[in-house]
């Protein structure tokens, strides 16, 4: 069975803020891996704090470029669009077509690599810590709005037949951080729910 090349495109979440311990879920996700298959799977975390699709999009194909081995099996998640969601003074930080359309572009190009994808939804926040962002004042995230953008984001899935996750009831707000980012805990739980979709991304063909 041949080895497997894993990227992971998101933001800070997938980067590993708010995890302590061992630094996100990703990195959970590459020990589990390492620790308990038969074969070698390469996980690449390219997750960037702030990031929004258009972000995403913009540098998608060098990061999978510079990695890919031509080898290996290749699978595809995507962990964005929390941020896209931010209100930013009272204004929208990406507008929902413009994020459909983002989100679609970067199907097309995930197709060209594998058909091992993999969208993971948006979770929720405690507003209570989030509106304003005590790092950011400027900056606002609402539930609402999370929900409507994971709505078009799990709508963009099923109609172009790409596996999606639902995340937002997964993590309870006493698994945050600071209301945003997961903690060690909220962590832990990801990266058990994404093994499990690996699992079964990785018997397709």
């Amino acid at each position: 069975m041949k080895d497997t090349d894993i990227f992971i495109f998101g933001d800070s979440i997938t980067y590993g803020e708010g995890d302590n311990e061992k630094c996100g879920w990703v990195n959970r996700l590459r020990l589990n891996l390492e620790t308990n298959t038969q074969r070698d799977f390469y996980v690449y975390n390219l997750g960037i704090s702030g990031d929004i699709s258009e972000g995403i999009r913009k540098r998608f194909d060098f990061e999978i470029q510079t990695r890919k081995d031509e080898e290996n099996e290749t699978i595809i998640i995507f962990a964005i669009g929390i941020n896209d969601t931010q209100d930013i003074n009272g204004k929208d930080r990406v507008t929902i077509e413009k994020f459909a359309e983002n989100i679609l572009y970067l199907i097309k190009q995930a197709k060209k690599y594998s058909n091992k994808i993999l969208f993971i939804g948006l979770s929720k926040v405690d507003e209570t810590k989030v509106v304003p962002v005590p790092w950011s004042q400027e900056k606002r995230y609402f539930n609402r709005k999370i929900i409507q953008f994971d709505n078009k984001l799990k709508e963009i899935c099923q109609q172009n037949e790409i596996r999606y996750f639902y995340m937002y009831d997964k993590l309870t707000l006493d698994k945050l951080a600071d209301g945003l980012h997961p903690n060690s805990n909220g962590h832990q739980i990801i990266c058990d729910k994404i093994i499990e979709e690996i699992k079964i991304l990785d018997k397709e063909k």
